[in-house]
């Protein structure tokens, strides 16, 4: 590693702000967010919302129930859970009536969880600074002269202590933390409005196969 590079690593320094802030993150947010936060972060790693196979999995549903009607079809539900819900629903009741309970639950809770993890990457964000202070202050305390070490390089290594982890807490909370809280909020929206549009879809391709079961009720009786 050159000079210039080495001379920025301090273990010490770093340490105190991570795990400062993870600590503080943790003690402010709870458990429950912070573990939803963190799963939030894998999922920017893996991908987002599926959208072929969802669509794929509703064409074919819909294609199901209009063939069989709902409460015969028995078609393979999409990966995503709110929308195999959606379908479950229907294929279970064979109307709309409750599906419009189910998506504004399903919002509900999307956007709660979206909530969740950004305020604790939001949190963390704020804190990081602050522990980047903390860490200045734990270097000043190294500035105690000791008979062993030269006062010149005690001294100047207090000053670095002191300055990087200032230099820490800039870098976690504008590189990492408010980064990853604004990538989760735009991941977030853009696939509630894909499984909306999706969603839609399929509301309005069981409406139609509905209507279509009625009129052939209607028929069977106008016959009886």
């Amino acid at each position: 590693m050159p000079p210039t590079l080495s001379s920025l690593f301090d273990p010490a320094a770093l340490g105190v702000v991570l795990a400062g802030t993870v600590i503080a993150t943790l003690a402010r947010c709870g458990f429950a967010d912070c573990r939803e936060a963190m799963g939030a972060g894998a999922r920017l790693l893996r991908g987002g919302f599926a959208g072929e196979p969802n669509r794929k999995a509703l064409a074919q549903a819909a294609g199901a129930i209009q063939r069989d009607g709902p409460r015969r079809a028995d078609p393979s539900l999409p990966p995503d859970p709110a929308l195999a819900a959606l379908v479950a629903s229907f294929l279970r009741h064979g109307t709309l009536d409750a599906l419009a309970g189910i998506r504004r639950a399903d919002r509900a809770i999307a956007e709660e969880r979206r909530h969740a993890a950004v305020q604790v990457f939001t949190c963390a964000g704020e804190l990081a600074p602050v522990f980047g202070l903390i860490g200045t202050l734990y270097g000043f305390t190294q500035l105690t002269p000791d008979a062993n070490v030269a006062t010149t390089l005690t001294i100047m290594s207090a000053i670095s202590t002191a300055v990087l982890t200032s230099l820490y807490g800039a870098l976690t909370a504008h590189l990492v933390c408010f980064p990853l809280a604004s990538a989760i909020e735009r991941r977030g929206l853009a696939e509630g409005a894909a499984r909306e549009a999706l969603a839609d879809w399929f509301v309005a391709q069981a409406g139609g196969a509905e209507a279509a079961a009625r009129e052939r009720r209607a028929h069977l009786r106008g016959v009886a």
